[in-house]
């Protein structure tokens, strides 16, 4: 849910101005409202704050010092040892308390102590590894020529190239010979041999003064010619291959050594170092804040929101440091305002993860004064979800693996948001694999295992929806109506609270038509004759009275969106298509593998392979359905996505961070 946020505006004496920024850092539950685009428009009538000559020196000497802090810390490795959190606060106070050139000289005596050491580590480290994965790729094509470059012998004036050719071109060699004669006046051998079933291994031995020419031949040519790094250029072949072998065996003792200096720096540097940045960064970000505030010629004036709950102790605490100096207004909020309302969200546990879904899939955070459907996704989603697959097979081995990966990558926050959302669709999937009956598909039904429940009429439980597939479309379709009907309430709700009149007539006339459908299929199908035509006419009269009020305040768009919410509706209609069809294609599967026409073990590796095969489709598939149906037929019905998100001013306070 939204949380209810209030706006509060602080006006005190300039004298107290910097004092003031720095307790609401301290404090970090304000989220500061930049004044100075109101007042370059116009609409306030104040000054804006500006920041002196001597702090914008200040927070440009500090940019450049936290960048090449930021470049040291990012050389260094992570410390396995957990980082002493009592040390780290108690130097953080220690370096916030300094003034700005005591703190320069401070954090410039540090960064000399590691910057040089740390640079050339890390430059070695990658220059290492870059010569490794180089050497990497020369060494097995230096090992296939070599047996072949030792019968080579080349005196000064002659020299030669080693060539890599695919088998099926070696006829070639006899045009390349030709060709490499009239060049070198016949002072050109070639000798080749078949290093592997693929590959030919050539090397052309040719008069030094004529390696321009040759050259120049083989690169217009584009032949695979083979060209060593620059240090093993001069070299014979065979003795290059040796000595880059060598050099390639002795990296990796190198790299490690590196890589160890490498890891007791930071375990001697990394807290102070990580401390000093973040004294840096919130230094900078108080500088920073300054234009966002107003002033008038003896005052300042600061605007911003933090939660309603927060009120009392903000002001509290602002009254227990500056008495009656600094006076807290809150203001009133109006509906107007709240497209500019930043926007937090407070959800019980079990819907937290899907908060970044609805942010990232629904264009942003939902407005404030609006609905959070947060929760609501929760629900459907694995509902819709579970409805498609529904097989305990397929639904248990995508547990079990989603279960693995939270357990195995405890430690990777994008596992842990994704296991959460698919964990609960994964479960759904099993449980109306159980109201389905099926298991790899219909393989509990050919095996007779199922006992079939009566409940009402025909129906019973397990429900095969591959012999029966009416009552399937009509809870697709049911599910459709209850969505989209819901939707169209809370559209209602949120025109109302943002006195958008004109959409609230729009989207309650859509409701009601949907009402009225509701009202007349009932009249239809389960009254008695007594009473069937009053319902039918109720029905039909609130439909009437729908259309209307849909055309007149929305005219052609009305009329639009009418045809838009009837095809919502249908569109739910993929459910039991992608269902039914995942269902048969298992069934399919099963008849196949258990076919007298194929050996038992070839059905049975059809089958794995194929139900392996089908299971990538039935995880992947219904999530594009199940989103689809929440963010585009049922969220396009009420969802207004807001445009920031609460971002409280606060200091990192020397806690722990990457």
């Amino acid at each position: 849910m939204l949380v209810p946020m209030a706006k509060v505006e602080l006006i005190g004496p300039k004298s107290r101005f910097f004092d003031v920024v720095s307790l609401l850092h301290e404090v970090g539950t304000l989220h500061i409202e930049d004044l100075s685009k109101k007042i370059s428009a116009g609409e306030v009538p104040l000054d804006q704050m500006g920041v002196v000559e001597n702090q914008l020196a200040e927070k440009e000497r500090m940019e450049d010092l936290l960048i090449r802090l930021r470049s040291i810390i990012k050389a260094l490795h992570l410390p396995t040892s957990t980082v002493d959190e009592v040390a780290r606060q108690k130097h953080y106070l220690e370096l916030w308390q300094m003034d700005a050139k005591d703190l320069a000289g401070e954090v410039t005596g540090i960064i000399e102590q590691v910057e040089d050491k740390t640079s050339s580590l890390a430059q070695a480290q990658s220059s290492m590894e870059a010569e490794m994965s180089l050497l990497g790729r020369y060494e097995p094509i230096l090992q296939k020529i070599q047996p072949l470059a030792k019968q080579i012998v080349t005196t000064g004036a002659f020299d030669s190239v080693a060539l890599l050719v695919e088998r099926r071109y070696k006829s070639a060699l006899d045009e390349l010979k030709k060709e490499l004669d009239e060049i070198t006046k016949s002072q050109c051998e070639i000798v080749s041999t078949d290093v592997d079933e693929d590959t030919t291994a050539v090397i052309v031995v040719f008069a030094r003064k004529y390696a321009d020419g040759v050259h120049k031949f083989l690169a217009m040519e584009n032949v695979n010619q083979i060209r060593l790094p620059s240090e093993f250029q001069d070299m014979p072949f065979d003795v290059a291959y040796d000595q880059l072998k060598q050099r390639r065996a002795n990296l990796p003792e190198q790299l490690q050594k590196v890589k160890a200096e490498l890891a007791d720096m930071s375990a001697q540097w990394y807290m102070k170092l990580s401390t000093v940045r973040d004294v840096l960064v919130d230094k900078i970000d108080e500088i920073s804040a300054i234009p966002k505030f107003g002033q008038t010629e003896y005052a300042f004036v600061i605007t911003g929101w933090l939660p309603a709950d927060d009120v009392k102790g903000f002001r509290r605490t602002i009254i227990e440091k500056f008495g009656t100096d600094v006076i807290v207004n809150q203001l009133e909020v109006d509906e107007h305002e709240f497209a500019e309302t930043p926007i937090a969200l407070k959800n019980p546990k079990f819907s937290e993860p899907y908060q970044k879904v609805v942010g990232y899939l629904g264009g942003g955070l939902p407005q404030y004064g609006t609905v959070d459907p947060t929760s609501i996704l929760a629900f459907t989603y694995p509902l819709i979800f579970g409805m498609i697959v529904g097989d305990i097979g397929y639904g248990a081995i995508m547990l079990a693996l989603i279960l693995w990966m939270r357990f195995k990558y405890k430690d990777k926050p994008g596992v842990q948001l994704a296991t959460s959302i698919l964990g609960p669709a994964a479960t759904a999937a099993i449980l109306f694999g159980f109201f389905y009956g099926e298991f790899f598909g219909g393989l509990l039904w050919q095996w007779g295992v199922i006992k079939e429940i009566p409940l009402f009429g025909d129906f019973v439980l397990p429900y095969n929806r591959e012999h029966n597939v009416y009552p399937l479309m009509a809870m697709a379709m049911g599910l459709g109506v209850i969505q989209i009907l819901f939707g169209l309430i809370l559209g209602t709700v949120n025109a109302v609270k943002g006195r958008h009149m004109k959409h609230a007539y729009v989207k309650g006339g859509l409701a009601g038509l949907i009402v009225g459908v509701i009202i007349l299929l009932i009249s239809m199908v389960l009254l008695g004759p007594a009473v069937k035509p009053v319902g039918q006419a109720i029905g039909g009269i609130v439909m009437l009275v729908a259309v209307l009020v849909v055309l007149w305040f929305g005219q052609i768009m009305g009329f639009i969106e009418i045809l838009e919410t009837v095809s919502h509706i249908a569109s739910y209609i993929r459910i039991m298509a992608v269902g039914l069809s995942d269902a048969i294609f298992a069934s399919a599967i099963n008849e196949l593998a258990a076919s007298d026409q194929i050996p038992v073990a070839v059905g049975i590796v059809v089958s794995v392979l194929m139900h392996s095969l089908h299971l990538v489709l039935a995880a992947f598939t219904p999530n594009i359905h199940a989103m689809r149906l929440n963010f585009l037929e049922f969220f396009g019905s009420f969802y207004e996505a807001g445009k920031e998100e609460y971002r409280p001013f606060h200091k990192t306070g020397g806690e722990k961070s990457a």
